[in-house]
């Protein structure tokens, strides 16, 4: 049985057969959709910032085009705060209704948000394959991916596109040789539930919004019940084959994160960015956090 690093040999393996909770001592800062807070989200040029901000990891969303490719975007349709049309107008258009051809003509470099005063703009920067942005950051083989599938499950076309896009996900994985420094990231469980099922061996994180994602009759938790955990959140996101718990930052405390390390789950917060946020969560236990500003949270973290 191969050792995992600071954890005892005996508990390499957890009791379901998984790895024993994932070591991200070397990636506790791990950069939101790059650097949210320096760069325009998602772009090659926000993981280069997050990266010259001192992350080791680096969080970020993958969708499927409609011509079956996996690109890194957030949100499901094309909002006018965050790309410029250079030729055809696609505004509020849908990712999964355009080809990637369509979508490079948009520019998601050059606007900023107003909310993100530090953003420095990208001019110029499209909308980038999974494999592309990979390929871009690969002379950092240090990171480590946390990489989120987005599927809405009260969606029925995102729900029937599901698989093609986790399976797509996997290959760009697997294609650039990062599997070993990766999450299959969702907030979608049954997301995990097809990772686990076509690429057991990679790692899986369950993200959570107690009370929304993770609540009586939800549709967001994939094979399991929520009925039958009494609101562990933790045993919940060990049941569907996770390696991690993602919870919200504001429901990671010192409780949740003692459940999730006695069942062998490592525990990433997000998206946190206050000083004393950041403080909290460490205090908690917490493994690793997404945050928006990684200098910031860089300054916290050593100070």
């Amino acid at each position: 049985m191969t050792a995992v690093p600071g954890v005892p040999r005996a508990r390499a393996r957890r009791a379901d057969g998984m790895p024993w909770r994932p070591d991200l001592s070397a990636h506790v800062i791990q950069g939101h959709r790059g650097a949210r807070a320096l760069s325009p989200e998602n772009t090659i040029a926000s993981m280069r910032a997050a990266i010259d901000a001192g992350a080791t990891g680096i969080e970020l969303d993958v969708r499927l085009t409609g011509d079956g490719q996996v690109v890194v975007w957030h949100d499901p349709t094309l909002q006018a705060d965050k790309c410029l049309m250079t030729d055809v107008d696609y505004t509020h258009a849908r990712l999964a209704d355009l080809t990637l051809d369509q979508l490079r003509t948009v520019d998601v470099g050059s606007r900023t948000l107003t909310a993100y005063p530090g953003q420095q703009p990208a001019p110029g920067e499209r909308i980038a394959t999974l494999a592309e942005l990979f390929a871009a950051c690969a002379d950092h083989p240090e990171l480590w991916w946390t990489v989120e599938i987005k599927v809405d499950p009260t969606d029925p076309s995102e729900v029937a596109s599901r698989d093609r896009l986790v399976d797509g996900t996997i290959a760009a994985i697997e294609a650039a040789g990062v599997g070993e420094r990766s999450f299959v990231h969702s907030f979608d469980w049954a997301v995990l539930d097809r990772s686990r099922e076509v690429a057991p061996h990679l790692l899986r994180s369950a993200l959570a919004v107690v009370g929304h994602t993770f609540a009586p009759g939800s549709v967001w938790l994939g094979s399991v019940d929520y009925a039958g955990f009494a609101g562990d959140l933790a045993a919940a996101a060990y049941a569907v084959g996770a390696q991690a718990l993602s919870p919200h930052y504001l429901s990671c405390d010192s409780e949740l994160v003692t459940r999730a390390h006695e069942l062998g789950l490592a525990v990433l917060p997000w998206t946190v960015n206050g000083d004393d946020d950041i403080r909290a969560v460490l205090a908690a236990g917490a493994d690793a956090f997404v945050t928006d500003d990684p200098a910031r949270a860089l300054a916290v973290f050593t100070g």
